[in-house]
């Protein structure tokens, strides 16, 4: 007879409101389209957040296309002249050190207004008016935008 070979190590078994049986990870799990984990790939489906969004459009230059559910028209003036802008769509770029940096330079309570601004490469006063007016669906696929640019690395080319 084969002896039993299967391990279940909980290393948070003692922190309080915990059971036996409570967030316990099987190694041999099976994923939900089936499939068993195997440790040697990387699954890039496995965590939604860093996907695109359905509605959203890769771009030939890099950049994705995010069209709003819910488009907004911000009034503003430049130059002495005032105009009104409907933003139906927003235009997302990979981010840069700079990029980062003024992302990080941010209060936690400005951080996804700027993060959002630098990417699509909107004036900061604007983007604050327009994040202000944006639906909270239209904030949540942003920010799928900004992690898928944050979880992959740019395809060009071959590697060296």
């Amino acid at each position: 007879m084969k002896p039993n070979t299967h391990v279940t190590i909980d290393l948070d078994e003692d922190k309080p409101g915990r059971t036996a049986d409570t967030d316990i990870v099987e190694e041999d799990a099976k994923l939900p389209a089936g499939d068993l984990v195997d440790p040697d790939i990387v699954d890039e489906d496995l965590y939604p957040e860093d996907r695109l969004p359905d509605r959203a459009v890769r771009n030939r230059d890099g950049s994705v296309t995010l069209p709003l559910l819910y488009p907004q028209t911000i009034t503003s003036r430049k130059d002495g002249k005032i105009r009104e802008r409907e933003y139906r769509e927003l235009v997302f770029h990979r981010l840069t050190g700079a990029d980062q940096r003024a992302i990080a330079a941010a209060g936690d309570a400005d951080m996804a207004v700027v993060a959002i601004g630098q990417s699509t490469k909107t004036n900061l006063a604007v983007m604050n008016k327009l994040y202000d007016k944006m639906d909270a669906a239209d904030i949540t696929a942003a920010g799928q935008v900004l992690n898928h640019f944050l979880a992959s690395g740019q395809r060009t080319g071959k590697r060296a």
